[in-house]
C-alpha cells in the first residue's frame, strides 16, 4: 500500500486531489496520506481518519518539510506554489516558492532515498509569446512570464533528478482549470473561470480578451484524474524529458458564452462585457491547435466536448 504526500493540499486543485486520495485510503489502496499547506478550509479542519495528517505550514520552512517527510513516501503530488499573477508582481517570492522551495523538497526526498514518484503541476505557461501556429510534443519552450520560466526550470531539474535515479518525476503541464473561485491574487488566466462561473450565477463578467480569443481548458475533475493517472504510469512509458501537456479543449471566449446561452438563455450574453487588454490578448488568447500524442498514448483524456466541460466546471 502507498504512502502519499500532497503539497498545496489546501488549494483549489489540491483539495480535490486530497479528496480523491482519501477515497482511495478508505478503499484500502493507500497506507497513509499527508497533506501540507499554509491554509485549509473549515470543512477539512479535523481529519476523521488517523491515517491522514494535515500540516499547516509553509513549504519553505525546513522544520515543516522535515515533518511532512518524516515517514517514507511512495508518491508525492507537488501542487504548492504561487500564481502567475503573484510570480509576475513579486519575482523574489516566485523564485523562493516556485523554484527554491521545490528544489528543497527534491533535495529532502533525495536524502531519504527510495526514489518516490513525484508528480509536479507544471503549466502551459512554459510556452511564451508569440505562440506558434500549432503546439505538439516537440514545440520548444520559450516562456515570457516569470511563472512560466519557473515552471520550466523545475521541469528540467526534475528530469535530471529522475535521470540520476533519485526521484521518479512526472511534470504535467496544466491548461486553464475551470471554474476556479475568484481570489484577489488569482492566476492571470483566472478570467477563463470567471467567464464561466459569473454569468452562470447571474453576475456580470468583464472579459480581458475578445470573443475570438482562444483558450485551452480542462475541468477540475478531468485535471484530478490526469494527475492521479500520471502517478500510476510505469516509468518506462514516460515521454523524454518527463514533461508533457495534458489534453485540453480549445475554445474561444465567444464559444463559451454561446454554450452558456444555450443552457441559461440568450440573455446571459448581456452579462458578459469584452474589454480586451493587449497584454492579456497576446499571452492568453491566442492558444493554437494542440496535439498531445504522448498524453493520448498514455491514456490521458480531456472533458470530451465544450458542453461536458461546462457541466463539469459548474459542478465542482
Amino acid at each position: 500500500m502507498t504512502r502519499v504526500l500532497v503539497t498545496g493540499a489546501g488549494g483549489y486543485i489540491g483539495r480535490a486531489v486530497a479528496a480523491r486520495l482519501q477515497q482511495q485510503l478508505q478503499a484500502g489502496a493507500l497506507r497513509s496520506l499527508t497533506l501540507l499547506d499554509l491554509h485549509f478550509g473549515s470543512a477539512s479542519a479535523t481529519p476523521a481518519d488517523a491515517r491522514v495528517r494535515r500540516i499547516r505550514a509553509d513549504l519553505r520552512d525546513p522544520a515543516a518539510l522535515a515533518q511532512a517527510t518524516e515517514a517514507p513516501l511512495d508518491v508525492v503530488y507537488h501542487l504548492a506554489g504561487i500564481t502567475s499573477r503573484q510570480a509576475e508582481d513579486d519575482f523574489a517570492l516566485g523564485l523562493q516558492v516556485n523554484v527554491l522551495a521545490t528544489i528543497a523538497l527534491f533535495e529532502r526526498l533525495r536524502s531519504l532515498g527510495g526514489c518516490p514518484i513525484v508528480v509536479c503541476a507544471s503549466s502551459i505557461a512554459v510556452y511564451g509569446t508569440p505562440l506558434p501556429d500549432a503546439i505538439d510534443d516537440s514545440t520548444r519552450c520559450t516562456p515570457t512570464l516569470s511563472y512560466g520560466a519557473q515552471k520550466r526550470a523545475i521541469e528540467i531539474v526534475l528530469a535530471d533528478y529522475s535521470r540520476r535515479g533519485w526521484l521518479d518525476g512526472r511534470a504535467v503541464r496544466l491548461p486553464s482549470i475551470v471554474a476556479r473561485p475568484a481570489p484577489a491574487d488569482g492566476a492571470l488566466s483566472a478570467f477563463a473561470s470567471d467567464l464561466i462561473r459569473e454569468p452562470a450565477q447571474g453576475r456580470h463578467s468583464i472579459c480581458p480578451i475578445g470573443p475570438d480569443g482562444t483558450l485551452w481548458l480542462l475541468s477540475l475533475p478531468a485535471c484530478v484524474a490526469g494527475l492521479l493517472h500520471a502517478a500510476a504510469l510505469p516509468a518506462g512509458a514516460l515521454p523524454p524529458g518527463r514533461a508533457w501537456n495534458l489534453p485540453a479543449l480549445r475554445a474561444s471566449a465567444g464559444q463559451i458564452v454561446d454554450e452558456l446561452c444555450r443552457r441559461f438563455g440568450a440573455g446571459l450574453a448581456e452579462r458578459v462585457e469584452y474589454r480586451p487588454v493587449a497584454a492579456m490578448q497576446a499571452q492568453f488568447a491566442q492558444w493554437p491547435a494542440l496535439a498531445t500524442d504522448s498524453a493520448d498514448r498514455l491514456g490521458f483524456r480531456h472533458d470530451g466536448d465544450l458542453a461536458s466541460l461546462i457541466d463539469n466546471a459548474l459542478r465542482n
